[in-house]
């Protein structure tokens, strides 16, 4: 399977690992997709996930500054994850930027509000 679907299951178990009361482990919310999606690329989505998790304050520092008038705790919870995946591919991977910023924009197309796409795209675009 494609990086984009690995994307798409990466923010799926980031969500489902910032719901309310949840107590799984990354490797939990992770073994609940391996059964079903043996072809997606996993040490991508672990390195993704692991990544995000473990640098989240670092990611929001980077981030906020670009939000104009927003803080990370206003933003609706999809796009503060797909804001917080990309950054991080864009920090730490090899992806060229503007891969990620298109896959954050389709994401957010897939996952969030109408036109929130546009907001996604424009904080990513002044993200070093």
């Amino acid at each position: 399977m494609s990086r984009k679907e690995s994307r798409i299951q990466a923010f799926q178990t980031l969500f489902q690992l910032e719901m309310i009361n949840s107590d799984l482990t990354i490797e939990e919310a992770i073994s609940f997709i391996k059964d079903d999606n043996p072809d997606l690329e996993f040490d991508f989505i672990h390195w993704l996930v692991t990544g995000v998790k473990d640098h989240e304050a670092v990611l929001d520092k980077k981030i906020e500054p670009h939000l104009k008038d927003w803080k990370m705790d206003r933003l609706l919870k999809s796009d503060r994850i797909i804001l917080r995946m990309s950054t991080y591919e864009l920090q730490h991977g090899s992806t060229p930027h503007k891969v990620v910023i298109n896959e954050a924009v389709e994401l957010t197309k897939q996952f969030s509000d109408e036109d929130h796409y546009k907001f996604i795209n424009g904080v990513l675009s002044n993200i070093d």
